[in-house]
């Protein structure tokens, strides 16, 4: 069972999504940002591995404008040996990867012209892991698309639509079951006619709402369009609602608790779980570390460090956080079930202040003269949740923050 999460890590700011505006498109514009894209990608899959991810999402912007007409450049050709480099050691650290294209890439449209595009993006897509020569357990997945007034129609369009597309990209493709559209029985009926996986995802399933299968039910069902020595481990898509916001919306972090509910389970299957939640990576660290305390195989020092990773956090909610880590059992299972009760909680006026001032000191010799009388500024101003959005940007220029700053601003 591998644990990860898509895209864009919050304890490292290396990132894959630089971009290019069609107006400035340029080729040594886009040689520069995809050189840039593509050392990160490999920044980031090194620094999954030191935290034990072996699960991750590339993100569609890897090759700007990777599917667009106006780039004629080929970049598998020009970017061969740093491509082969990444997927060498994507297989040297058994580490699993796939891509998740937009929602504007669909196959069951009606209209010739978003087909064209839609084919063109996920052969794209197929191309760059090609590009990496990893094999067809790392997937492409996409959603069925709209239901455009009629669904039978639609679904008969989607078998259509994935005709077009070349025989690498129906070996990479896997199919999603969507919160409003198409739901997890609507997907399964697809499957079976094209003999392609499902990924599940639970909180699209919950929102659509149309079955009581139980997690089990459900599993027993998704496996079977698994082909494990083709298609590799059945993977699945975890997240929970953020409870302040709409219907559907993913939570800042993963709770703990839910968490290890769902876990108990599906534990028999061993799914490979991808997390979809905002704080990425710091979730993904939180699950894992969660599991190896589970099965004795947690670091000693994990805890220890965990603590001190989330004390800034820990202090905006509590400023007497200490007294009650005290009297706990050392477990991390329980320290991410206070966090995660603590975390809903409002801050504290003297812990926030408290927490500002000890990130400031860590970060202060990374930043301007200027920048560091614009957040004093703001604290004297007690504009605290204006000088925390501050800081955050901050953070966010130092390639390998310190993971306590990481975690810090890995929620408001």
């Amino acid at each position: 069972m591998k644990i990860g999460y898509a895209c864009t890590p919050i304890t490292t700011n290396a990132r894959t999504n630089r971009r290019i505006l069609l107006k400035d498109f340029s080729k040594d514009k886009f040689l520069s940002i995809t050189k840039q894209n593509l050392d990160d990608l490999q920044k980031i899959l090194e620094w999954n591995i030191k935290n034990n991810i072996y699960l991750f999402r590339i993100g569609s912007d890897i090759i700007p404008l990777g599917s667009h007409e106006i780039n004629n450049i080929s970049w598998q050709k020009e970017f061969k040996y740093e491509l082969e480099t990444i997927g060498t050691f994507i297989k040297n650290n058994n580490i699993r990867v796939s891509m998740h294209p937009g929602q504007y890439t669909v196959i069951n449209t009606p209209k010739e012209d978003v087909l064209y595009k839609s084919i063109k993006d996920i052969e794209y897509h197929c191309e760059f892991l090609d590009s990496l020569k990893v094999d067809y357990k790392n997937k492409i997945i996409l959603h069925i698309g709209g239901v455009y007034g009629d669904k039978k129609l639609a679904k008969e369009n989607f078998l259509k639509g994935f005709k077009k597309l070349s025989d690498s990209s129906k070996k990479r493709l896997v199919i999603e079951n969507d919160e409003r559209n198409f739901s997890l029985d609507d997907v399964l009926d697809i499957s079976s006619k094209l003999n392609i996986p499902v990924i599940f995802d639970n909180l699209h399933n919950i929102c659509y709402g149309d079955n009581s299968y139980s997690l089990k039910e459900i599993y027993s069902l998704v496996i079977k369009t698994w082909n494990k020595e083709l298609d590799g481990n059945m993977k699945v898509h975890y997240s929970e609602q953020d409870i302040f916001k709409k219907k559907g919306s993913h939570s800042p972090s993963i709770s703990i608790n839910s968490f290890l509910e769902y876990y108990e389970e599906v534990k028999e299957f061993s799914p490979d779980i991808m997390l979809e939640v905002k704080d990425k990576d710091v979730s993904a660290i939180k699950c894992i570390n969660s599991l190896k305390e589970i099965n004795k195989t947690l670091n000693s020092k994990a805890y220890r460090e965990e603590i001190e990773n989330y004390k800034l956090l820990l202090l905006q909610h509590d400023k007497d956080f200490q007294k009650k880590l005290n009297s706990f059992s050392k477990g991390l299972i329980e320290f991410y079930s206070y966090l995660d009760k603590l975390l809903l909680s409002p801050k504290e006026i003297i812990g926030f202040k408290y927490s500002l001032e000890l990130a400031f000191n860590i970060l202060k010799d990374h930043i301007s003269n200027r920048e560091s009388l614009y957040f004093k500024k703001l604290i004297n101003e007690k504009e605290y949740e204006k000088a925390k959005v501050y800081l955050t940007k901050l953070v966010k220029k130092i390639e390998f923050p310190p993971k306590e700053l990481s975690y810090y601003i890995s929620q408001p």
